[in-house]
């Protein structure tokens, strides 16, 4: 034990001491270069706390280390397989890539982080479950707004699938592998939301499939291990039933899950991810008949709703609005999530933040004449310091928290 304390205090003497240095040559370089040296060198640090905390917490090396490749991280001993790959050009070229962009995303992520510590107060949060429907992979919102949660329930429609297997590739697929990688965070990195569309191409490679790997390559960028990933079938007797083409009907999508176990570099509580992809409108959710009544039991839970198409303004998804509103008491929201009618009812009370704007044009459909009217009736509300939903750009978004 006392070997262990030893080791960790050395590599965060490490860490001190860099920061340091990159805080003394940012003063003296011009500030675009010392943000690309500072992203680096995250990049860098947060491998070492990894591996600092790996001697305080167990957890899987092989999968925190395939995320932490992808996020362009080194992985920091236990992998010789993999490690391999960290001295490739390729490597090197994808690391710079991912300093770059998310030395910017950071200073969002922090932004949201501020704001969220002055906001957003949920009684309990430790022990709660966030719900966020039609989430795609964006693990960056959820914690970023939600971190003490202690279980995470994402649904939508793309396949969880599993992390790559790196250690047979070759220099060129590993080449591809790390596009792929790049093509898939692109949107979220820019915009701070995925493109449903897009994602149709980007999570069906031939190294890229699914939400976990960008699910899990977030979680190590957010300074997170992978304990473990394993699949999870709510309804075994459904799936293979609808494998088996044993009934006259069947979905059009079978229902697949995916539980992800991760814990803080800092060696704190376990926490736990459930992503499910299945079509969530009424008419489908019939062949999943117990799947909205397992995921409202986790109540009080928390919600979060964005850059969600106003799907849940369509009267085809009113069980997925229904179970939300009954199962949650805490709700973080763009425009796009539960209409605001709903919720300026008794007992909901609501804070509006940021701008609202119009739907853009391909949504005209979401727009919400009460809604505009309780913001102009507060002009003075402040900008909000983050990009949130559609109009990501030039401080336009709105945000607004619904509790009861």
């Amino acid at each position: 034990m006392g070997h262990a304390v030893m080791t960790v205090a050395v590599r965060l003497a490490i860490i001190f001491k860099a920061f340091t240095q990159t805080f003394r040559v940012s003063c003296l370089i011009p500030s675009i270069y010392s943000q690309a040296i500072a992203a680096t060198l995250f990049l860098m640090l947060v491998g070492l706390a990894n591996g600092a905390a790996a001697e305080v917490q167990e957890f899987n090396r092989r999968a925190t280390a395939t995320a932490q490749i992808m996020a362009g991280i080194p992985p920091v001993g236990g992998e010789p397989a993999l490690e391999r790959l960290t001295t490739l050009d390729v490597f090197a070229e994808h690391q710079k890539w991912m300093a770059a962009q998310w030395g910017q995303v950071r200073g969002r992520i922090s932004a949201m982080q501020n704001w969220r510590s002055q906001k957003v107060k949920i009684p309990g949060a430790t022990q709660k479950t966030l719900l966020y429907p039609f989430s795609g992979p964006d693990f960056f919102n959820a914690y970023a707004l939600f971190p003490e949660h202690s279980q995470y329930i994402f649904f939508s429609l793309e396949r969880p699938s599993s992390l790559p297997d790196l250690e047979s590739v070759t220099a060129v697929q590993f080449g591809k592998l790390l596009e792929d990688v790049r093509n898939a965070f692109r949107d979220i990195f820019q915009r701070n939301y995925f493109i449903t569309d897009y994602m149709n191409k980007q999570l069906t490679t031939p190294w890229i499939r699914g939400t976990v790997p960008v699910m899990a390559t977030m979680m190590v960028l957010m300074n997170q291990r992978i304990v473990r990933i394993e699949p999870v079938d709510l309804f075994p007797e459904l799936t293979r039933a609808y494998e088996a083409r044993d009934t006259v009907k069947h979905p059009r999508m079978i229902m697949r899950g995916t539980r992800i176990v991760f814990a803080g570099a800092n060696g704190g509580a376990q926490q736990q991810l459930y992503y499910f992809s299945l079509d969530a409108t009424d008419k489908a959710l019939e062949f999943y008949p117990g799947f909205l009544e397992w995921v409202g039991q986790h109540r009080p839970a928390s919600a979060l709703l964005k850059s969600a198409s106003y799907l849940l303004h369509d009267n085809q998804f009113e069980k997925t609005r229904n179970m939300i509103m009954a199962a949650a008491d805490y709700v973080v929201q763009d425009d796009t999530g539960i209409p605001y009618r709903f919720l300026r009812q008794a007992p909901w009370q609501v804070r509006l933040y940021g701008r609202y704007n119009k739907p853009i044009k391909s949504l005209r459909y979401g727009y919400q004449a009460d809604l505009e009217g309780a913001y102009k009736e507060k002009p003075d509300l402040a900008e909000l310091p983050f990009p949130f939903g559609y109009h990501w750009r030039g401080k336009q978004s709105g945000l607004m928290i619904a509790n009861r």
